[in-house]
Parts: structure tokens; sequence; C-alpha cells
């Protein structure tokens, strides 16, 4: 049997023709290293959807006995990044609702939101 050398730690093992690895633990660590590098970009734009949703969410409970709108500049200001959402729905009065995920906002005035959750 020849020797081969690990695709993970290049350290040498004996065993079948088409034998990649040394033992599972280079098997698993390596396509777990392959999966991370491919979704980071995934990652990054999750943490912006869900701190996005956060925003909302707070700002939504915090006006609830209110008329729930808040100033663009100001949800701007808690971070909220408006490039980024899940959704978009066509409501009942002709406007937009832009979601992430069960939370979002209506352009209502000039720098105004409406911020509404999804049912």
């Amino acid at each position: 049997m020849p020797s081969k050398i690990c695709l993970f730690c290049n350290h040498q093992f004996m065993g079948r023709a088409d034998k990649k690895y040394c033992n599972d633990y280079c098997r698993t660590a390596l396509h777990n290293q392959l999966k991370s590098e491919n979704h980071k970009h995934f990652k990054r734009i999750d943490l912006v959807l869900k701190k996005n949703r956060k925003i909302l969410e707070t700002l939504f409970e915090s006006n609830e006995a209110k008329k729930n709108t808040v100033l663009e500049r100001k949800i701007q200001e808690l971070g909220f990044i408006f490039n980024y959402h899940t959704h978009i729905l066509a409501l009942e009065n002709g406007k937009q609702g832009i979601f992430c995920y069960d939370y979002g906002y209506i352009k209502t005035k000039q720098g105004e939101l409406a911020i509404i959750k999804q049912n």
C-alpha cells in the first residue's frame, strides 16, 4: 500500500487508494473550514438583518400606544441599514411595507416612517 498525504493536516498515512484524510477528525475539520469560508458573506448579511429587525422591534414596542412613527434620521442613528431587508409587501393602502422578518416600516411623510408588525 502506498503512503498518502492527508488533505487537512499534511501527515502521511496508509489506506485505500481513494482515501484522502488520515482520520474522521481531519475530514470533518476540512469540510467545516471550507463551509465557514463560503458562508462568511451570508453570516454578515444575516447579522445586519437581525440587527435591523431588533431596531424595528424596539421602536415598535416603545411606541405601541402611539402612532408607531419614527424619523428616518433617528433609525439611521440607531444603526439601521436601509439596503438590507427580507421582503417587501404591497399593503392595502397602496403603499409598500419593507420588512426585516416580521417587523417592517412604511414611508409615510418625507423623512418619517411608520413601524409595523406582520401578523
